[in-house]
């Protein structure tokens, strides 16, 4: 897109946040990232059909689903408890947060959007007032304003507090994202800290790799070992995602233990093309909608 006419979208958007409607909004922003229209109308390609289900489908009767404290229940429903991390508390404001009895190690995750988490590694070597500030910011905000997902609506914000996850190897997890319909999963977008940056790729069920035609700036360029518990996470995806039309489904092996992160309706806000061109068209075929 031409500097001054991605300068027009990047204007109109920002208008539209304030003072459009969510479908105004959404196509704007759409154009923005990806230089072309949403088609809302006949829906084909994988993120079209996303935005579809969020105007039509997916509406905020679905927020548990996506409240990270709630959702447990629905996993716990579907796997038992075995996949879901240990809680150390839940917290309705950050005044209500206990801090000298956590452990050194722990997260603090809101429960009502996606990136409002804070990871301390170290609590003595850690200015909590610092971390403090960051959760009252993250807990001001609805997610559902940032990209008008209205699922998110009218989630509750509370902060969850659970174990620290140490890794073997590194201090950054791997994370798993089965792209779901139907309840099959179909592909795994896989997500880790690299080369002083968060990198990303896709794999199929064979843990062959799909790569881009071309490289982009965040393309995980270094192969993953196949997680030997693949196929129980393929069984664990499959379990949790058997009620929905799509879900990703988001999931870690720490030390060939697999825990459940989250369920995601609407991959990258169904605002972003997927970077292996043809996935948008193929993913967009299986999702069996139509307007």
């Amino acid at each position: 897109m031409h500097f001054f006419k991605r300068k027009y979208y990047q204007l109109k958007v920002n208008y539209l946040n304030q003072f459009g409607t969510d479908k105004q909004f959404v196509k704007a922003a759409y154009k923005l990232k990806n230089d072309k229209p949403l088609n809302l109308n006949k829906p084909i390609e994988f993120t079209e059909k996303l935005q579809w289900l969020n105007f039509y489908k997916y509406s905020e009767d679905y927020k548990m689903y996506v409240d990270k404290y709630e959702v447990r229940s629905y996993v716990e429903k579907k796997l038992g408890k075995g996949y879901l991390n240990e809680i150390i508390g839940v917290y309705d404001a950050v005044e209500d947060l206990d801090f000298k009895n956590f452990p050194n190690k722990f997260a603090l995750k809101c429960t009502h959007g996606s990136g409002y988490n804070v990871i301390v590694k170290d609590k003595r070597a850690t200015d909590l007032e610092v971390v403090k500030q960051q959760l009252k910011s993250f807990m001001s905000r609805n997610y559902y304003n940032k990209y008008r997902e209205r699922i998110y609506k009218h989630v509750q914000p509370r902060i969850l507090v659970e174990k620290y996850l140490d890794q073997l190897e590194s201090d950054y997890i791997i994370d798993y994202k089965f792209f779901c319909v139907n309840g099959k999963p179909k592909l795994i977008y896989v997500k880790t800290f690299y080369e002083g940056a968060y990198r990303n790729c896709y794999y199929n069920l064979n843990w062959e790799k799909i790569c881009p035609d071309l490289i982009h700036k965040n393309y995980l360029n270094k192969d993953i070992p196949k997680p030997e518990n693949l196929n129980e996470m393929i069984a664990v995806a499959e379990k949790l995602s058997s009620e929905f039309y799509f879900v990703r489904v988001d999931l870690y092996s720490i030390k060939n233990k697999i825990y459940f992160g989250e369920l995601t309706f609407f991959h990258l806000a169904g605002l972003q093309r997927l970077t292996v061109d043809r996935l948008n068209k193929e993913l967009g075929d299986l999702i069996p909608i139509s307007a």
